[in-house]
């Protein structure tokens, strides 16, 4: 492979490369946006009964005296 190949191949691949990157920056931008409007989400009682199974759960806690 000489010099001349190597730099097409090299052009070649940044030009392929530049609008997946661009793509894929989007799509992570998108999913960290919403991963924090839905933990925000979450912090609302009436909202987080209808997105989180995980409350039900939970049972009831513990009741302990206090002993001093």
């Amino acid at each position: 492979m000489n010099d001349k190949d190597a730099h097409d191949y090299t052009e070649l691949f940044l030009r392929v490369c530049r609008p997946v990157e661009r793509w894929m920056r989007r799509i992570i931008l998108l999913l960290v946006i919403s991963l924090c409007l839905l933990q925000l989400a979450l912090r609302i009682p009436e909202i987080r009964h209808l997105l989180s199974s995980a409350d039900k759960f939970e049972g009831v806690p513990i009741q302990r005296e206090n002993r001093r």
